[in-house]
């Protein structure tokens, strides 16, 4: 039995996004018969242990000591240091467990971020980094849905930068690892410049077996009715008063609702907008709902709206997708990839007044053609199908694995 040495900084069987990548990734990879040494914050311990997992998966939690564990929550530069000192810690523990285990392999999966990359390559054994995202930039003309944290998307773009040229942990490491994957083009465009030899792509976003719909039915909306959702964190880069922008060039089609589940830092913001532009009869916030429920959300509504103005992926598009939701969203990163023709719409993102026009026209699209909307909910269906855990595993174990 293959020996792997997992690196998941964020891992939690009862959380979405990378938590929930994490733990997938861990699960699978021991499902397939390899020994799982994963190294992982203490944070997801208790849901971790509490769950079932397979004997030959085995968890080592990484706490920072001092009461280092606050600077996670201190601040945005706070949780970077922390990171990167937990990675340092998690080299420590890696290397001490190889003199002791002589493992095959070395994995990292969580954070998926080039810039913050991993210390794992150090170890003397092949090393496989991602799949990983980070080479998103939000495009400066839609720099006022930002408010005053464009300041912040800013200094994110000039730490990425200072981090690609002087981090240890990913210059040297790109270039050195046995295997690179990323999940969208804007990274891979980044990493290429560094790392000459080949770059893998593939989405970082999956979804387990047990997700999808039991007995699947295209959406089927009646003409004069429309059903939208938006899923996601309410914060300034998800785009979320640029939608609503678009729901007020829609209000006067009564039968287009939205949905919003989610809850963040820009919740009295949205709310606020709402009354403003006066969306209250067309815009429901339900707020935060536990991970498991959001799919009677997928399953009650007809179309996903996603405006992501920088996102690597969003396991949201391929959740909503796998209950038939056809997508509307903006050409751009990695919904660029995930959504095509036969799925959604994809609409240009380089002028504000565009985009809400042709994000708008999508919409009345489907509005209009409940027969467009009832194939689009088949091919988004058939694609999400493709896009499981053991599929994605398979994918990079057989390219990578050695």
């Amino acid at each position: 039995m293959k020996k792997v040495l997992l690196s998941a900084f964020a891992c939690d069987p009862q959380l979405g996004s990378e938590p929930g990548y994490g733990w997938n990734w861990s699960l699978g990879l021991a499902n397939r018969g390899f020994e799982i040494h994963c190294l992982t914050r203490e944070v997801g311990k208790a849901n971790i242990e509490n769950g079932s997992k397979p004997a030959n998966l085995y968890f080592h939690y990484i706490v920072l000591p001092w009461g280092l564990e606050k600077l996670y929550s201190s601040s945005r530069f706070g949780m970077y240091l922390y990171y990167l000192l937990w990675q340092l810690l998690a080299y420590n523990k890696a290397r001490s467990l190889n003199k002791k285990l002589n493992f095959n392999i070395a994995h990292h999966i969580t954070w998926g971020s080039v810039q913050l990359g991993s210390f794992l390559y150090k170890l003397d054994i092949p090393f496989v980094f991602g799949p990983a995202g980070g080479g998103q930039i939000s495009p400066s003309a839609f720099k006022n849905y930002f408010g005053k944290s464009w300041s912040v998307e800013e200094k994110r773009n000039k730490v990425s930068s200072f981090l690609i040229k002087h981090n240890p942990a990913c210059r040297s490491m790109l270039k050195t690892a046995s295997a690179v994957w990323v999940s969208n083009q804007d990274t891979a465009d980044l990493v290429k410049k560094i790392r000459f030899s080949e770059v893998n792509q593939t989405l970082d976003t999956a979804l387990p077996t047990d997700f999808y719909p039991i007995n699947f039915q295209p959406k089927n909306s009646k003409k004069g009715s429309l059903k939208l959702l938006w899923v996601g964190r309410f914060m300034p880069r998800k785009g979320i008063l640029l939608l609503l922008d678009v729901m007020e060039k829609l209000k006067k089609h009564p039968g287009i609702v939205l949905t919003m589940v989610g809850d963040g830092e820009q919740r009295e913001k949205i709310s606020e907008t709402v009354k403003i532009k006066e969306l209250t009869s067309t815009v429901t916030l339900i707020g935060k709902v536990p991970y498991e429920e959001v799919r009677n959300f997928y399953a009650s509504n007809d179309v996903f709206f996603f405006t992501s103005l920088r996102d690597s992926g969003g396991v949201q598009l391929v959740e909503a997708m796998a209950f038939g939701m056809p997508v509307v969203t903006i050409n751009l990163h990695g919904q660029s990839v995930i959504i095509n023709d036969e799925t959604g719409f994809r609409c240009p993102c380089k002028d504000p007044a565009e985009t809400i026009d042709a994000l708008a026209k999508s919409i009345l699209k489907l509005y209009y053609n409940p027969d467009l909307l009832r194939r689009m909910s088949s091919a988004a269906h058939k694609y999400a199908l493709q896009q499981t855990w053991d599929k994605k595993i398979e994918t990079v174990v057989n390219h990578s694995y050695v």
